[in-house]
Formats: C-alpha cells, structure tokens, sequence
C-alpha cells in the first residue's frame, strides 16, 4: 500500500546532480519559504512578501497565450528534494531573449555548485528547444556568488547600472550579463 501513495517525480530536464521539474502548486509553502527568505531575497530583490495564495496563483495553470515566464523546481536527485526554483523571466518571445533566475532556496545547498549545474541545463533548453538568441541575467554587485557563476558559464559583462537597487541601507549596482547562441553552441 505504501508504494501506491509514493510520490512520483516527473523531470522535465535532467542533470548529474539534479533534475528540473515542473513546479507544482502542493509545494507552495515551500517555494514561499524560499521566495520570503530574507537571506536569499536579498539579491534575488524580492521587496515585497508573497503570500501563498500569490505563489499557487502564479505556479497554478497557465493562462492563455505566449508566457512571460517560465519557471523549474530544482530537485536534488540525491537527497530526494526540492531545493530551489529556476527559469526565465521577462521571456520576448518576438526578439528570442529572456531574463535567467535561479534561486536555491534551502540554504543548506548553497556553495555546493549546483547553481551551475542548474543555469547550463536551463540554457540548453532556452537556446536549442525555445530558440532564444541571448539569455541575460543581471546580477548585484554584493552577489560574489552570482557573479563567479555568471562567468564561470561564460556569460559576457555587457554593462553596470550604478547604484540600481537599495539593499540593506545603501544603493548597490546592477551588472549586466549577457550570452549568445552562437557562443554557447560554439563552446
């Protein structure tokens, strides 16, 4: 009987360490608890609470037409969890780029170079299966670990918003990355 009610977990992409999985509305709390995390939030510059109904809401059934975003459950294969959630943002499906978001949610994973992992499956699937052209992220001065990842994948310093965004007291900037099709497939 137990095995009946054992959860079944879907990859949609799948990689060494972990798989990329659809969101699912039944881990809202979760993902609340990651969005609302005031370490995390920090960079990720989520100013305002989301509540749980805002959460099922936005990971619930799509509406209709192109999405704007599009968004994983990262879930560590290992340790049989979900750890954190990952996509694309700000999608112009009319020019082919979009916005890259990662945000391992369980502190606990943090420094272990999943972030990594997670961002070349992503970019895999947006340059060959949804054919955008360039996927940028940008990334907050303080945010030593996102900038060494950004690199570290091969994304290119387009440019620095100078004091863009107010963190904990004080205006911090913004770099600008960016990485092309050609490049990636090139590599």
């Amino acid at each position: 009987m137990e095995e009946k009610n054992k959860k079944i977990i879907t990859p949609f992409l799948k990689g060494e360490r972990v798989d990329l999985c659809p969101t699912n509305v039944e881990n809202a709390e979760r993902y609340a608890l990651w969005i609302n995390n005031p370490e995390g939030r920090l960079y990720a510059r989520n100013p305002l609470p989301s509540s749980i109904e805002e959460i099922k809401k936005k990971y619930g059934p799509p509406g209709e037409g192109m999405p704007e975003e599009i968004s994983f459950e990262i879930y560590h294969k290992k340790d049989k969890k979900p750890i954190g959630l990952t996509g694309f943002l700000h999608i112009n499906w009319l020019n082919r780029n979009a916005n890259l978001f990662i945000n391992i949610g369980e502190v606990e994973y943090w420094g272990r170079g999943l972030a990594e992992e997670v961002a070349k499956l992503v970019i895999q699937y947006g340059f060959e299966e949804l054919n955008f052209h360039k996927i940028f992220t940008s990334i907050f001065t303080p945010n030593e670990r996102s900038l060494r990842v950004a690199k570290k994948i091969g994304f290119v310093y387009e440019c620095t918003l100078k004091e863009e965004i107010f963190v904990n007291g004080k205006f911090v900037d913004r770099e600008k990355f960016a990485l092309f099709k050609y490049d990636w497939l090139n590599k």
